[in-house]
């Protein structure tokens, strides 16, 4: 038996031949369904019915891929809020160790005052007894005199009573004076040497003082150099030179100045290591306030929340007429309407129609950096915009030299596209390393 045969068996079986009676008001008609006719109508409804779960299991996969996509983009502006409050926690860091380090001067300025005082005081008694030294070689002499006048005198003792009754008071409040001196030098030598222990336990806190502003400082300088690291490490992600796109910071102007050069000798060695740590923590933090301010302006987010690459940067065959090209950007597709985003902060130079582009924005970055976005359905800014990161821009269409939805996607560095890839890549870099970091914490 045939397939045919078969199929037209259960045709017969499952489709037979059927009458419907139709009454309305007080007629009767009558309704002939042929087996094909039962067939159509069948495979009509199964075709409904496959199509109406079909279309409900696409919807919903659409909607738990949106919801997926607005967690990411949740995520991100999470991180990259997280990474601008590191920033700011370290730039207060360092603002409390400045004013640490300010204190401490202030007191070492006070300890040297005291120094001073203590030295005067030294001197001072120093000289007192220098003087008493005088006085006792004085009194010395003195008494050596009148040791020779009383033996001069001792003939003449009896007759002249009175006279050494008077040379004996004399001698006697002589002898007087001498003690009293010598209490007095012995005195002012215990207080010499209480003021030298004093002197020599404030130079010990004063060396102490200058390792701990050592050690803080060491510390400081190592934190902003891990940093230092991490952010030239994104930027070589890009392609970039940190050496060279990075720029110096502007110093304001000073005001007018001068006289004489008069080397600096600092009194102890370790007042000059100190000076010299401090002025490479000051380049250091200057450094990293640059680099802080340089990654805040590259564009490294994504300019768009749901998309896939449709057409990488470089060498390709153009899709319109079948020849090599190089493409200037990347094509990232989604559907029409999808809302573009700001990749970094900037201000918008051109909004509206550019040639071959369509509808196209670009922004300035500043330091040479534009990013350009292609081929949109609506611009929602005009030239002159200041626009913030992830702030909408435009909406993704296919205007302009364009075969279907996306949004052309150039980054510009000193006027020279380059592989918006790389920063793309570089971006979820630095989120994914916050992700990372707020994890462990």
């Amino acid at each position: 038996m045939s397939a045919f045969e078969r199929i037209r068996r259960l045709v017969d079986k499952w489709f037979p031949d059927r009458q419907l009676l139709i009454r309305s008001n007080d007629s009767v008609y009558q309704l002939r369904l042929g087996k094909y006719a039962q067939v159509a109508l069948a495979s009509f409804g199964a075709a409904a019915i496959t199509w109406t779960v079909g279309v409900t299991g696409y919807s919903w996969y659409l909607d738990q891929r949106l919801t997926m996509r607005e967690e990411q983009l949740f995520r991100s502006e999470l991180s990259y809020n997280r990474l601008i409050a590191r920033v700011t926690e370290s730039q207060r860091r360092f603002g409390e160790i400045t004013s640490q380090m300010e204190d401490t001067h202030r007191n070492l300025l006070s300890m040297a005052e005291k120094n001073l005082q203590l030295q005067a005081r030294v001197q001072d008694y120093t000289s007192k007894l220098a003087d008493s030294e005088k006085e006792k070689v004085r009194i010395s002499s003195l008494r050596t005199s009148m040791d020779n006048q009383m033996n001069a005198l001792q003939g003449q003792i009896d007759g002249i009573t009175n006279r050494n009754l008077a040379l004996r008071d004399e001698l006697e409040t002589v002898e007087t004076v001498m003690s009293r001196v010598m209490r007095e030098r012995d005195q002012a030598l215990q207080r010499s040497k209480k003021l030298q222990g004093e002197l020599s336990e404030a130079r010990q806190r004063i060396a102490d003082l200058h390792s701990i502003q050592q050690q803080a400082m060491q510390r400081v300088a190592q934190t902003a150099d891990t940093t230092i690291l991490e952010l030239e490490n994104v930027l070589e992600m890009t392609g970039l030179q940190p050496e060279t796109f990075v720029l110096p910071p502007m110093k304001p102007q000073q005001p007018g100045v001068g006289g004489p050069f008069v080397a600096f000798e600092p009194e102890h060695p370790q007042d000059e290591e100190f000076v010299n740590t401090a002025l490479a923590l000051n380049d250091r933090m200057d450094h990293l306030a640059n680099l802080h301010d340089r990654i805040k302006k590259t564009p490294i987010g994504e300019p768009a929340a749901k998309y896939y690459l449709s057409s990488a940067f470089g060498k390709r065959k153009d899709p319109i007429n079948g020849r090599w090209a190089f493409h200037s950007g990347v094509d990232l597709a989604g559907p029409i309407k999808t809302p573009i985003l700001a990749t970094a902060p900037g201000k918008v130079v051109h909004a509206g129609w550019s040639g071959k582009y369509g509808k196209m924005v670009e922004v300035d970055h500043g330091n040479g950096i534009r990013t350009r976005y292609g081929h949109l359905y609506k611009v929602l800014v005009k030239k002159g915009d200041e626009v913030q990161y992830q702030d909408h821009i435009a909406l993704m269409g296919s205007t302009g030299r364009s075969t279907g939805s996306h949004v052309h996607y150039e980054v510009l560095v000193n006027n020279k596209p380059v592989n918006p890839v790389k920063f793309i890549e570089a971006g979820r870099y630095v989120f994914k390393s916050e992700q990372d970091d707020t994890n462990n914490e």
